[in-house]
């Protein structure tokens, strides 16, 4: 399994650059879902707050790209999967953006 992930092609950078986020957003989102549920006072009081916070957990998962990078482009010295991985980071940053600014 892991020797999959062991080649230097754009595709797996890129693969790894959109999975790894989302996933991570997926994990927070579920777990802010569930505290919502568990006391739905907070979102009454509050009803912009997930307006605010969905912003933000798209920039917290993010953060696992710099490490994944920073891997494959030192460690293992795989120049296209880390410039797959980096583009897909900027095109989720671009996302971000959009996000943060029409939210």
């Amino acid at each position: 399994m892991i020797e999959k992930f062991r080649k230097d092609s754009y595709i797996l950078g890129a693969a790894l650059g959109i999975i790894v986020p989302a996933v991570l957003y997926g994990i927070i989102y579920g777990v802010f879902a569930l505290v919502m549920n568990a006391n739905p006072d907070i979102l009454l009081n509050n009803p912009g707050i997930v307006k605010s916070l969905v912003p933000k957990f798209i920039l917290i998962a993010m953060i696992p790209s710099v490490f994944i990078l920073r891997h494959y482009l030192l460690n293992l010295k795989y120049d296209k999967t880390g410039r797959g991985i980096l583009l897909a980071t900027f095109a989720l940053a671009v996302v971000f953006v959009i996000v943060q600014f029409t939210l």
